[in-house]
């Protein structure tokens, strides 16, 4: 047996424990994320990072210690990948194994009199700093100290261990600890039940069963024939994805918030069925598509014990939208609630299979399926409970949690990934969104814009759900006495 594909850069650091024997096979998810691995070890695209403000005295040895604790907690943090006899393999260290001051993934820098945009310019930075994937260097604790009592907190991973929802729980650990550890006690956590482990042998079984031809029919019959959302670019798409990225933020006011959880109520259907189902309309109206596809990254975590697991446990759904001629909004609210139960019906068949049964390329970063993607996050269901990060802001609004005054900073992260990747936040009063979008083939102007349609195709929803999509205008009055002004020869404003 041999053990192949560690570049001699990663071998000089070593893993966290022996590679050795056989190894773990992967997760289905996880091969596709080692192959894009591969095609660019050097890029940070699939790095986590999740940062937050700290306004109280830190005992670092105790932090240190804490971040020890946390990976006996959690090996898969030290997970090292390889290839054995060409198929890739996970060597997930023994609790324990690595060092229980932390020193292996925890670094202090003191950089005093940054500004809080510098210091969020810093976490970025610390985000985007590659992995090596076979030496087990999948996991990063900073702490960008200001002051004694001011600095910011950021804890980075690697997707092909990590999800969003693993990141808020490595959070919520690591400051359990420390609180635990600095009192002069022990983390008080509660005992794990299952393992990222125990998730990739049950895909495996589930793979081998009967239900894998079920779930195949099921996805090859919504998914043949269909094309992938798009809206017009402002340049020709790259022979090679860059994954340069940028993103624009939209915060719905209170009141259309408001407007929208009624207007689904009414409909009987969730907040973010109608959400997608009017960006489904927006995207209809932009693209002049009327049959097309847009994928929603779902958390797969019904197992047994699989609640507080961290790992990559995330599939994609890939929703289908046909809008008829003289479609209403309910109609398409209707349709996307639809897609959303039927498609959670069947999640447990992997994305990357699915992909490739349908003419994706294994590795790519290009799906035949869907460039545009649309999630929604429970803001108000996270622990630490952070508020949003006001538009504008480099950190949000303080809270106090285990005895440290904690604020969220908002890292960019994950852009350019795809097309465009819409994230939207549910806090208990507002809706926000995250639009990343990939910079080789949109400008700035254009998400903007896009954001400002999708919002008015909102309020128009809401306002009558049995209005014709294609009867909107896209052009509010401010715009149309503009573009009037422009064909006219027209002044502009303030001559």
């Amino acid at each position: 047996m041999t053990v192949q594909g560690i570049r001699s850069d990663e071998s000089a650091a070593g893993p966290a424990g022996p590679l050795s024997g056989p190894g773990h096979p992967l997760s289905v998810g996880q091969e596709a994320l080692w192959f894009l691995y591969q095609l660019a070890p050097e890029s940070p695209a699939y790095n986590i990072t999740l940062a937050v403000r700290v306004r109280s005295a830190l005992d670092v040895a105790a932090l240190g210690r804490a971040v020890g604790a946390l990976v006996a907690r959690h090996p898969v943090l030290g997970t090292a990948f390889a290839e054995v006899d060409g198929v890739p393999r996970q060597f997930v260290p023994p609790a324990g194994a690595g060092p229980a001051d932390g020193s292996r993934w925890l670094e202090v820098r003191d950089v005093p009199g940054r500004t809080d945009e510098a210091l969020l310019g810093l976490a970025r930075s610390v985000g985007e700093v590659p992995f090596r994937l076979g030496a087990g260097d999948v996991f990063r604790v900073v702490l960008l100290r200001r002051s004694a009592e001011d600095a910011a907190l950021v804890v980075v991973t690697h997707h092909i261990i990590s999800d969003a929802t693993s990141q808020w729980l490595l959070l919520r650990d690591l400051l359990a600890g420390y609180q635990g550890i600095a009192a002069g006690g022990a983390p008080d956590w509660a005992p794990l039940t299952g393992s990222f482990l125990d998730y990739v042998e049950a895909e495996r079984v589930l793979l081998d069963s009967a239900r894998r031809e079920r779930l195949e029919r099921y996805w090859r019959n919504r998914c043949t024939g269909v094309s992938a959302g798009a809206i017009p670019v402002d340049r020709p798409r790259p022979e090679r994805q860059t994954f340069d990225g940028a993103t624009y933020h939209l915060r719905l006011p209170d009141e259309l918030t408001a407007r929208v959880r009624a207007a689904a109520s009414a409909a009987g259907v969730t907040p973010f069925a109608f959400l997608l189902g009017v960006f489904q309309a927006t995207l209809y109206r932009y693209g002049g598509q009327d049959d097309f596809a847009v994928g929603c990254p779902v958390a797969t975590r019904h197992g047994r014990g699989l609640r507080e697991v961290v790992g990559y446990l995330v599939n994609t759904l890939v929703l289908r939208s046909s809008f008829a001629t003289g479609a209403t909004f309910a109609d398409a609210v209707a349709a996307a609630h639809r897609e959303l139960l039927s498609g959670l019906a069947h999640v447990g068949y992997p994305f990357p299979l699915l992909d490739r049964m349908l003419g994706g390329a294994r590795g790519s970063t290009r799906s035949p399926l869907f460039r545009i993607a649309f999630t929604m996050v429970a803001a108000d269901r996270l622990d630490p409970p952070l508020p949003l990060v006001p538009e504008g802001a480099a950190v949000g609004p303080e809270i106090s949690y285990r005895g440290l005054r904690l604020a969220a900073f908002d890292v960019p992260q994950l852009e350019g990934q795809f097309d465009l990747n819409v994230e939207l936040r549910q806090a208990e009063d507002s809706f926000t969104g995250a639009f990343r979008y990939n910079t080789d083939l949109f400008d700035g102007a254009t998400i903007e814009r896009l954001t400002g349609h999708y919002r008015r195709l909102l309020e128009a929803a809401t306002a009558d759900p049995t209005r014709r999509i294609d009867r909107v205008s896209l052009v509010d009055s401010a715009q149309l006495e503009q573009l009037l002004a422009l064909g006219t020869g027209g002044v502009s404003p303030g001559q």
